[in-house]
C-alpha cells in the first residue's frame, strides 16, 4: 500500500496461499477451488502471491539493507526513517483491521490470527486490530459490515 492509504481492512483472508492450499487439499477441494488458478498453479507462485510471505520477505530485505523494521511507536505515523535506520513497520503499513468469522469453513479464522501474529512479530502492534465474529461464516463477514 502506498502513502495515499491510511487504513486497511482485511476480510477473511487466506493470507498464506500455500498454507491455505494444504487446507483445501485436506478437504479434497483443491482442484475445483478458484484459488489455485488465480494464484499461479504452483507452490512457488503461491508464495509469491501470499501477503504474509511477501511482507516477511520485504522486511527481511529491509533488514539486510541495514534498515530497522521493528519497534518504534506504532501510533506515531510521522517518521519516514532515514538512510541509516530506514522505516519502521508502522511507517510502511497503514492502520490495519483484520476481520474473520469464527464459523468460517472456507478459510479458517486461524489464518487471520496467524497473519496478525506475523505482523506483530514484525513490530506492528498499536496500529493492528483483530475482530473475530461469532456465529459467522466466510460470506457472512461482509454482510455483518453492511448491516
Amino acid at each position: 500500500l502506498g502513502p495515499e492509504y491510511d487504513s486497511f481492512v482485511g476480510l477473511s483472508g487466506p493470507w498464506d496461499i500455500s498454507h491455505h492450499f494444504d487446507y483445501e487439499a485436506g478437504r479434497g477441494v483443491e482442484e475445483i477451488s478458484p484459488m489455485k488458478p488465480a494464484c499461479g498453479h504452483s507452490r512457488e507462485e503461491f508464495d509469491r502471491r501470499s501477503p504474509a510471505r511477501r511482507l516477511r520477505e520485504a522486511l527481511a530485505d529491509a533488514s539486510e539493507g541495514g534498515r530497522t523494521v521493528g519497534g518504534g511507536d506504532d501510533d506515531d505515523r510521522g517518521g519516514d526513517g532515514d538512510a541509516t535506520t530506514g522505516p519502521f513497520v508502522s511507517d510502511l503499513l497503514p492502520r490495519t483491521l483484520l476481520v474473520h468469522g469464527i464459523e468460517d469453513s472456507t478459510v479458517p479464522f486461524t489464518a487471520t490470527s496467524e497473519c496478525a501474529r506475523i505482523l506483530r512479530q514484525c513490530g506492528m502492534t498499536g496500529s493492528l486490530e483483530e475482530c473475530y465474529l461469532a456465529n459467522t461464516g466466510h460470506q457472512d463477514v461482509v454482510m455483518h459490515l453492511m448491516l
